[in-house]
């Protein structure tokens, strides 16, 4: 069977699984590890990497066509991966079910309200000393247009896949706020320079209203090279441990 390639936007999941490995004591095994994912739907489903190590892999999606891609990935591999559909903000399992759990990608699209109520699910579905993975984006993003208007503060709608999504964008306060009951192994700000190459010098100008530093409009227009650099996509993720009973 060949390994499951994840898409590239997945690549901090993949570092979990690393930490998972690294987490464990000489001679221990996966096999007898349980893992959930909240947000599990999708053609290429990331509980495919934590299945061909042995793991049990549980995982759950809001939507029934995500879904379903997910569980058509998982009979064309033969990986025996259970999915169902769920709510991340009422997780359908008893607490302390798993050994490890994640998201990636999934509550962004939460209120900020409703993203501290999954991480307080996922916190109840962990066993004591469990570990988890979950990132959010970063107010640091810019420009902030980018991602919508904004009709709450840090919440911001826009057009995304022909459906109008929220994105929840937290600061560095707010997201360390959200895992204050955890303690965190580590922290991690991933940068992605997005959405620059192709903005044409009138966009780039209207722009303007968004600088991050006072400039003049004519400073700002000389920084057009530079767009490629300055727009960028922030994510803050966070390698969790449930505190032992």
């Amino acid at each position: 069977m060949k390994p499951t390639i994840l898409r590239t936007n997945a690549t901090a999941v993949t570092r979990f699984l690393s930490k998972i490995h690294a987490s464990l004591e000489p001679g221990e095994s996966l096999c007898s590890c349980k893992i959930f994912d909240c947000g599990a739907g999708g053609p290429i489903p990331p509980l495919a990497i934590f299945a061909e190590q042995g793991m049990e892999a549980h995982g759950i999606d809001i939507s029934e066509t995500q879904l379903a891609k997910a569980k058509a990935f998982a009979q064309q591999i033969s990986l025996p991966i259970h999915l169902q559909s769920g709510d991340m903000r009422q997780i359908p399992y008893e607490d302390g079910t798993f050994d490890y759990v994640y998201e990636h990608f999934s509550m962004c699209h939460l209120s900020k309200a409703d993203t501290a109520m999954a991480i307080e699910e996922m916190q109840r579905v962990l066993k004591p000393g469990g570990l988890a993975f979950l990132g959010v984006i970063s107010q640091d993003c810019w420009p902030l247009s980018f991602y919508g208007e904004e009709r709450l503060p840090g919440e911001r709608w826009m057009v995304e896949g022909g459906d109008e999504r929220r994105h929840s964008l937290f600061s560095d306060a707010e997201a360390n706020a959200l895992v204050s009951s955890w303690n965190i192994k580590s922290k991690e700000r991933s940068v992605f320079h997005v959405g620059g190459a192709g903005l044409s010098k009138d966009e780039w100008k209207a722009l303007h209203l968004e600088a991050p530093e006072p400039c003049s409009l004519d400073e700002w227009m000389a920084r057009y090279p530079e767009r490629i650099d300055r727009c960028r996509y922030v994510h803050t993720y966070f390698y969790l441990e449930k505190p032992p009973a």
